[in-house]
């Protein structure tokens, strides 16, 4: 197809397409395709709506507190040990078992106290009632130690974590509280202390 426009003269700008140009052009992109041949769709044309939409939304999905699934996170979910499970329901038992079963010894301290010192040859223990009181502040400070660790203990098998630690953390506690509250108690009778005395 030859072009019928003039061509032009040195120092001459070349002239602007006709009407008749683009009236061609248009035809030629009415004229539909051979049969057999599919054309591919033209893509569309994002509108300033859809870039901003778009912008948008890639900008809340990189956000770092965007919420994220739980195999998206990079965090993989903490499985059930079942062992600490066992473990820590056992040693959470034992802790039971002991509050329970001495309780009425520290109930009466100053009695076994003082029935243990004269069966070690000591006689005249004379803190009896001393050592009944701290025995009843010692079972309310035991059975409180044993309600924050079985607490403590349930809250870590919820979040899957490792909790056998944690009863005998609280029973090495209770252990220290009560050695020395048997000390301070001994150490206060001077009976005991003239004892000791003469066992050097």
């Amino acid at each position: 197809m030859t072009d019928p426009r003039p061509r032009p003269k040195y120092g001459e700008y070349a002239p602007l397409p006709s009407a008749a140009t683009d009236a061609e052009n248009a035809e030629a992109a009415q004229t539909p395709a051979a049969p057999g041949v599919s054309q591919p769709p033209a893509p569309p044309v994002a509108g300033p709506h859809d870039v901003n939409a778009q912008h948008t939304a890639s900008s809340v999905a990189a956000e770092p507190g965007a919420d994220a699934p739980p195999a998206l996170s990079g965090q993989p979910e903490r499985k059930r040990r079942m062992w600490d499970v066992s473990l820590t329901s056992m040693l959470l038992f034992l802790g039971v078992f002991d509050i329970i079963s001495g309780f009425s010894t520290f109930a009466n301290l100053g009695t076994v106290l003082s029935e243990g010192l004269t069966a070690q040859g000591f006689e005249g223990f004379s803190s009896v009632e001393q050592a009944t009181e701290a025995g009843v502040i010692l079972n309310v400070v035991r059975v409180s130690i044993l309600a924050v660790t079985i607490a403590l203990a349930l809250l870590q098998i919820q979040r899957k974590r490792l909790a056998f630690w944690i009863p005998l953390a609280g029973a090495v506690l209770a252990g220290i509280v009560v050695v020395g509250v048997f000390v301070g108690v001994l150490m206060a009778d001077p009976s005991f202390l003239a004892f000791a005395e003469t066992q050097r």
